[in-house]
């Protein structure tokens, strides 16, 4: 089988660039009730006399999966002209990530397909990672009937890139959050377990205004010509985290601002920090609902862009805001998470305490 071309059938997407989408949700089934359990306390978490760098800033994040992730699975017709699926018959799963091929790591798509080209066709013994469990799994691939390529049926990819927002810095320990919720794989709608990942400075070209059933999204490109701000450590339900090279404090420079409690939140009057418009500034906006929270979630407060300059230039909140940090009196209480699809000029905020403690990351949404 040496002298036969041998192809792959799985995306190798060195990087899938999209927006980190602020997500969507509908307006028209807003509930507000409090969760109340005798047996559960809420949540203490202390953020008083804390003072965090205010961000705001457009990034370009990039990350690198764990193992290679199966993002949808295919049919083909195998030399015998029956149609098949291999990867499908031999049970593996969309959102599956292979870590390992015959006891062999692989942690690039490239890896495996190098290794699957020098082997050709035969019994492939998968090392497979599923819901936190590691299983075997053997895959037999076909020959298309037309060709000598060689067909697993799987798509797959190990890169994921996109555009979103910092949130804050922590000047203590240079470490950041962004983007305010988890960033998940577009085909699986899985929240991605990374390896490793890096953020970068991010250049705006474009900006598609949201309408009512279509929300709109910022259009940018990721500077890696001007180097790495810092590494991506975590991706959480509440955003991504990691740690500011020297380059990244030298960038993410503003005035100290003090983190606020959820429980002096007040509907009413409040700003939101972006530098959509090049540079970072404040846009007024107005929290319209607190919702009581005794653990962490990801809509915590309803807000609403009355600011007339903002409006003007993306019409509410458009994907690539996610966030966005959100001050009210003078301190930093929550960031952007969600557009209403119905209603761009609204969408859901975060609480600044469920991105800064790092008890809650780890813990699911009630």
């Amino acid at each position: 089988m040496k002298h036969c071309k041998i192809k792959v059938l799985f995306l190798i997407s060195i990087i899938a660039i999209f927006v980190f989408s602020i997500y969507v949700v509908e307006n028209n089934l807003i509930i507000s009730y409090k969760y109340y359990n005798p047996f559960i306390q809420d949540e203490q978490v202390s953020t008083k006399t804390k003072y965090v760098i205010p961000g705001g800033q457009t990034i370009g994040v990039e990350l690198k999966t764990k193992g290679i992730l199966v993002v949808g699975l295919a049919d083909v017709v195998n030399d015998n002209k029956i149609t098949t699926s291999p990867a499908n018959d031999a049970g593996i799963r969309i959102g599956d990530k292979i870590i390992a091929v015959d006891s062999i790591p692989i942690a690039t798509t490239n890896d495996f397909v190098f290794y699957v080209a020098k082997q050709g066709i035969k019994e492939y013994n998968l090392e497979i990672e599923r819901n936190g469990n590691r299983i075997q799994i053997l895959l037999m691939p076909v020959k298309r009937y037309d060709s000598n390529d060689i067909i697993f049926g799987f798509w797959a990819r190990d890169n994921i890139a996109g555009i979103g927002a910092i949130t804050y810095i922590d000047p203590e320990t240079n470490s950041y959050s962004a983007v305010a919720h988890g960033i998940t794989d577009a085909d699986t709608g899985d929240l991605i377990d990374i390896d490793f990942g890096a953020i970068s400075k991010a250049s705006i070209t474009n900006i598609k205004t949201g309408k009512k059933g279509n929300p709109g999204e910022i259009v940018g490109f990721i500077l890696r010509d001007e180097g790495k701000l810092g590494d991506v450590k975590q991706n959480t339900c509440y955003g991504i985290k990691g740690t500011l090279n020297e380059k990244g404090m030298n960038y993410f420079t503003n005035d100290l601002i003090e983190v606020g409690d959820r429980d002096e939140i007040q509907p009413g009057p409040a700003k939101i920090l972006s530098n959509i418009d090049d540079k970072i500034k404040e846009y007024d906006i107005e929290i319209v609902k607190l919702y009581y929270q005794g653990r962490p979630s990801d809509k915590s407060l309803v807000i609403k862009i009355v600011d007339t300059e903002l409006l003007s230039l993306t019409n509410g909140i458009i994907q690539g805001m996610s966030g966005c940090p959100i001050i009210q009196n003078g301190k930093l209480v929550g960031a952007v998470t969600h557009v209403f699809v119905n209603d761009p000029t609204r969408g859901y905020g975060v609480y600044i305490e469920w991105l800064i403690d790092e008890k809650t990351q780890n813990k699911s949404n009630l």
